[in-house]
């Protein structure tokens, strides 16, 4: 299988196709910025783009919410990811458990059985339960991972 892991590049994360599943963030349905991208990718934290066959299937990083210490882990799947799914999975672990950062967190929708399936996936445990979260009032799941010094 050919997997290309390279720093993200603002474009990528407008040129993947997303899941249907992440057209909503929080409850609200929005497409990113190039701009919004760019923040992305400069930081603080770290921002990946990862190809399978020269199609990008996957953005990921650690969106560091408290420089040095605290971020989110966040995630833009591609639609057909297929294949490529494990090689994904196994890359978002390996950073989060690297990251010597003392919190990572993840908050993701409790009915979607896929998203908290993945966030146990990548390392994170579930913490609590958010209800009537988000603008559409959904319950969510507080996923985390905590490095004790």
């Amino acid at each position: 299988m050919t997997i290309a892991i390279t720093p993200l590049a603002a474009i990528d994360a407008l040129e993947i196709q997303r899941q249907a599943s992440q057209r909503l963030q929080l409850g609200i349905e929005r497409t990113m910025s190039l701009d919004e991208a760019a923040e992305l990718a400069r930081g603080p934290g770290e921002a990946w783009t990862i190809r399978h066959r020269d199609r990008v299937v996957a953005c990921i990083g650690l969106r560091e919410t408290f420089p040095g210490r605290q971020a989110v882990a966040w995630a833009i799947l591609a639609e057909g990811l297929g294949a490529a799914h494990l090689a994904v999975t196994r890359f978002a672990r390996a950073r989060i458990a690297a990251s010597p950062l003392r919190r990572i967190e993840a908050i993701v929708r409790a009915e979607t059985p896929a998203e908290c399936t993945w966030a146990r996936l990548v390392g994170l445990q579930a913490a609590h339960v958010l209800r009537c979260f988000g603008a559409l009032s959904e319950t969510h799941v507080l996923f985390e991972r905590l490095r004790e010094d």
